[in-house]
């Protein structure tokens, strides 16, 4: 359950951030792209998580 509520938090926090990215002001650019990398970054994390939980169960 964890791990679908974090899943749910990245994918929020992405489409947040991409309104950021859609601005005209630089600074708020390059800080939605650091946003969506930083939110890529513990999406993987979750996702090798995840499997590492269902290897364990198997």
């Amino acid at each position: 359950m964890i791990h679908i509520l974090k899943i749910i938090a990245i994918i929020t926090a992405i489409t947040y951030s991409l309104q950021l990215v859609n601005s005209q002001s630089d600074l708020l650019v390059f800080g939605g792209l650091a946003v969506v990398g930083a939110s890529l970054y513990f999406f993987i994390i979750e996702l090798k998580e995840i499997f590492t939980f269902l290897k364990s169960k198997l």
